[in-house]
C-alpha cells in the first residue's frame, strides 16, 4: 500500500527533527517565558479529586496536553495512549481498538477506568470501554490525565490498574468555532464541527460530526466498514457567585464490524449497530472560603444490536430442514454475533471538599451506581439483570511537615456479593525546589463486573423434541455466584525532576504489583446430573478466580517543551515490565488435568515511544513519532501454543501548515502518514496487519 519512497529523506528528517529542540534550547537558555516557569506546576485533580501539582500527587500521572495532541499522528483517541509509559494501544480490527495498562488483557480491557469529564464510560455488560462509540473525537479534547497505577481509592474498582480522565475543552480555553474534514485510507471521510459561545452567566459548547470509512478489502471481497454520527453539548451557568451548574449531553449512533481476525479467506465480518446517549448534571456550591459541596448525577444508555440469524442460515449451519431450523430459532433466538445487549446506568455522587488548615485539604464522598443489562446472548435471559454498587471514599493531604507531603485515602465499596476496603498511603519528599521523590503503598480490590458475575450461555432443544420445555442441549458458559473480587497489593517509588531553565521534566516510576484471585474463564467438567441432561459435551466454561501474577518494572517519561521561536517539543517514553504468574484454563478437552497458561509472555516486556515537533517561522509544523513494542502473546489474540506477535517499530510523520485568513480565522492543512516506512506488523491478532496509512486533514477556525 506504500506510495512514498522516503527512506533517505527520512533519515535526514529524523536527525533534523530530533536535533532542532537541542539547538533551539542552546539559543533560548536566557529567554525564559511564562511557560518555562509553569512547566513543573500543572494542576491535576484525577489522583485524589483534590487540586495538586504533579510533585505532590500520590501517583504517577501522565498529562497529554493539547500541544502533544496537535503534534501527534493519532487519528483516534486510543492511539494517543501510545504516548504513555507502560500503556499499550492496539487495533483489534480496522475500526475497533483497545487500550490497556500493564497488559494482561484481551480485546476487552477490564482493569482500567476511563472517564470523560469525570463520567465513567465503562460498559459493565462487556467489562470494558467501547471506544468507537464515544460521542467525542480527538478534536474535542483539551487534555488527558492518565493515572499510571491503581487508583481504586479515588475512582472505584474499575480503576484497578489505572485510570484515564479525558477532559474536553470549553470556550474558556478555546473561543473559536471549528470545522474539520479528514480524508484518507479506506476512503475515510470524517467531518466535525464545533461551536463555542460565552453568555452573561456562563458558556456552552456544541460539537457534532459524522465519521466513517469503507474498511479494509479482503481476499473474499468482504469489508469491515464503520460509521458514527454524534452530537454533544456542554453548558455551564453561574446563577450566583457561589454556585455553578454544568450540564453535559451526548448522543451517538452508527455501526462497526467486529469479530476475531482470522487468516481464513472465507472469514465473514459481523456488523454491529450501536446507539448511545448520556445526560450529566453537576452542581457545585462554595461554602466557607475554599470549602466546596458538589453533587453529580449521570444517566447513560448503551444499545448494541445485530440482526437475527434467518432460518435459512441456521438450516445450512445445522444441516437440518427449515422447519427444524425455525424451531431451533424459537428456542434459542440467535443473533449474528454474541456481543449485543442493552445497558442502562445511573450514577449519583456527593462530595465535600474542605481545607481544615492552611497545610491540609480533605475530600469525602459517597457514590451510588445502579446498572442494568439485558442480553439473551450473554445473560441467557430476556429480563433485565441488575447490579448495585455503593462507595464511600476519602482522601486527605497534609503538607505541614518540612518538605513532606502526606496523602492518605480509603475506599469502602459494597456490592450485592462483596464488601471491600481499598486503602492507600503515600509520602512525597521535596528534595529541592525542582525535584521530589514519592513512595506509596496501596491495596485495591476489583469487584466482578456484571458480565463476569452473570455470563451464561445455554443451548436448548426445541420443545417438539423434548418431554419438558427447556431441556438443555449443551452448557456452553455458566454463571458463578461465588466469584470473589480480584486483589492487588502494590508499591511504587517515583522521582520527578524539572529543569525550568532547560524547559525539561523527567518522571520516573519503579513499581511492584501483585495480583491475586484474578478472574479468568476456565473450563470445568459437568457433574453427573448435568451430563445426563446435556449430551453434546461434558465440559463448560465459567468465570473463576484462577489467575495470579506479579508485575515489576520501571517507567520513564522525559518532556522538553519550550514556547520559544521554533516551539520545540520532545517527549520520550519507556516502559519495562517483568511479569510472572499463571492462569488456570481448566479441563479444556474433558480430561482431569487442568491446563496452565503461563503469563510471562502475555505482557510486552518493553514499550517505547518518542514524539518530536518543531514549528518553523512560516507556521509550518513538522512532527515525527516513533513507537516500539516488544513481542507479546495477547490473551485471546494469540494462543499460548502459537508464536507470539513479533516486536515492531513504527514511525509516523505529520506535516501541517497554518494560513491566516483574517484576524479571527485560520486554516490549517495537515498530511498524516502512519507507518511511514511501510513495514507491516501484526496488532493483537497475528493476521491483523497494520500497513501504511495516509490522511489529509483540513481545519477551519473562525
Amino acid at each position: 500500500m506504500a506510495f512514498l519512497n522516503l527512506r533517505r529523506t527520512l533519515n535526514s528528517l529524523c536527525v533534523t527533527t530530533l536535533l532542532c529542540p537541542v539547538a533551539a534550547h542552546c539559543v533560548e537558555l536566557d529567554e525564559l517565558s511564562e511557560l518555562d516557569y509553569l512547566n513543573d506546576l500543572p494542576i491535576t485533580f484525577s489522583a485524589t479529586r483534590l487540586p495538586q501539582t504533579l510533585s505532590k500527587a500520590p501517583a504517577s500521572i501522565t498529562i497529554i496536553d493539547r500541544r502533544m495532541i496537535d503534534a501527534s499522528s493519532a487519528t483516534s483517541i486510543p492511539e494517543l495512549f501510545r504516548l504513555v509509559p507502560g500503556m499499550q494501544s492496539y487495533h483489534t480490527g480496522n475500526n475497533t481498538s483497545a487500550a490497556a495498562y500493564h497488559g494482561m488483557s484481551n480485546k476487552f480491557s477490564s482493569r482500567m477506568e476511563v472517564m470523560i469529564d469525570g463520567r465513567s464510560t465503562y460498559i459493565p455488560l462487556f467489562s470494558t470501554v467501547i471506544w468507537e462509540t464515544l460521542p467525542i473525537t480527538i478534536a474535542d479534547i483539551e487534555r488527558i490525565e492518565v493515572i499510571r497505577g491503581t487508583n481504586t481509592v479515588t475512582q472505584g474498582s474499575n480503576a484497578f490498574l489505572g485510570a484515564i480522565n479525558i477532559i474536553t475543552h470549553t470556550p474558556l480555553s478555546d473561543q473559536s468555532d471549528v470545522i474539520q474534514y479528514t480524508h484518507g485510507e479506506f476512503n475515510t471521510r470524517n467531518i466535525q464541527a464545533e461551536h463555542n459561545q460565552k453568555t452573561t452567566n456562563g458558556h456552552y459548547r456544541v460539537s457534532t460530526g459524522i465519521l466513517g470509512n469503507d474498511g479494509n478489502s479482503f481476499a473474499n471481497n468482504e469489508q469491515d466498514p464503520y460509521l458514527k454520527r454524534y452530537i454533544s453539548f456542554e453548558g455551564t451557568i453561574s446563577p450566583t457567585l457561589l454556585d455553578t451548574i454544568t450540564v453535559d449531553l451526548g448522543y451517538s449512533e452508527g455501526y462497526s464490524s467486529i469479530g476475531d481476525i482470522s487468516p481464513k479467506a472465507d472469514w465473514d465480518f459481523k456488523r454491529r449497530e450501536f446507539e448511545t446517549s448520556f445526560q450529566q448534571i453537576n452542581w457545585s456550591h462554595i461554602l466557607n472560603g475554599s470549602d466546596e459541596l458538589k453533587v453529580s448525577y449521570a444517566h447513560s444508555v448503551n444499545n448494541f444490536d445485530a440482526r437475527q440469524l434467518t432460518a435459512e442460515e441456521v438450516s445450512h449451519s445445522l444441516q437440518q430442514p427449515l422447519s427444524i431450523a425455525q424451531e431451533f430459532i424459537d428456542a434459542n433466538p440467535p443473533a449474528l454475533i454474541t456481543e449485543t445487549g442493552n445497558i442502562k446506568q445511573h450514577d449519583l455522587e456527593i462530595t465535600l471538599k474542605q481545607q481544615p488548615s492552611f497545610h491540609s485539604q480533605l475530600i469525602t464522598g459517597i457514590a451510588y451506581r445502579a446498572s442494568s443489562a439485558k442480553s439473551r446472548q450473554l445473560l441467557n435471559t430476556d429480563e433485565w439483570v441488575k447490579e448495585e454498587n455503593t462507595r464511600l471514599f476519602t482522601n486527605w493531604e497534609y503538607s505541614g511537615f518540612n518538605d513532606w507531603t502526606i496523602n492518605t485515602g480509603a475506599l469502602l465499596e459494597h456490592t450485592s456479593n462483596s464488601t471491600r476496603v481499598s486503602p492507600r498511603v503515600a509520602a512525597n519528599y521535596q528534595l529541592s525546589e525542582h525535584s521530589s521523590i514519592r513512595t506509596s503503598v496501596s491495596r485495591a480490590y476489583r469487584m466482578p463486573s456484571l458480565l463476569e458475575s452473570n455470563f451464561e450461555r445455554i443451548i436448548y432443544i426445541p420443545t417438539p423434541y423434548t418431554s419438558t420445555f427447556g431441556e438443555v442441549y449443551d452448557y456452553e458458559f455458566l454463571a458463578n455466584e461465588d466469584l470473589s473480587p480480584e486483589k492487588l497489593d502494590s508499591i511504587d517509588l517515583g522521582l520527578m525532576i524539572s529543569w525550568p531553565e532547560l524547559h525539561s521534566q523527567l518522571d520516573t516510576r519503579i513499581f511492584y504489583e501483585n495480583i491475586e484471585n484474578g478472574i479468568t474463564p476456565s473450563y470445568q467438567l459437568l457433574d453427573s446430573t448435568m451430563q445426563a441432561s446435556a449430551p453434546l459435551d461434558n465440559v463448560y466454561r465459567v468465570y473463576m478466580n484462577r489467575a495470579q501474577w506479579s508485575n515489576r518494572g520501571i517507567e520513564l517519561q522525559y518532556k522538553y517543551q519550550s514556547d520559544g521561536r521554533l516551539k520545540p517539543l520532545l517527549v520520550v517514553n519507556y516502559g519495562y515490565i517483568d511479569s510472572n504468574g499463571y492462569r488456570n484454563d481448566g479441563n479444556q478437552h474433558g480430561s482431569t488435568t487442568d491446563i496452565i497458561d503461563r503469563l510471562e509472555t502475555r505482557n510486552p516486556m518493553h514499550t517505547a515511544s518518542a514524539l518530536a515537533s518543531i514549528t518553523l517561522p512560516s507556521r509550518l509544523q513538522l512532527s515525527l513519532t516513533h513507537y516500539y513494542l516488544s513481542s507479546v502473546r495477547w490473551q485471546e489474540g494469540v494462543k499460548s501454543s502459537d508464536e507470539p506477535n513479533a516486536s515492531y517499530h513504527r514511525t509516523d510523520l505529520k506535516i501541517s501548515k497554518a494560513f491566516k485568513l483574517s484576524p479571527k480565522s485560520d486554516l490549517k492543512i495537515a498530511v498524516i502518514v502512519q507507518n511511514l516506512l511501510d513495514k507491516p506488523y501484526s496488532e493483537f491478532y497475528a493476521a491483523n496487519m497494520f500497513e501504511q496509512r495516509t490522511y489529509l486533514q483540513a481545519q477551519l477556525s473562525f
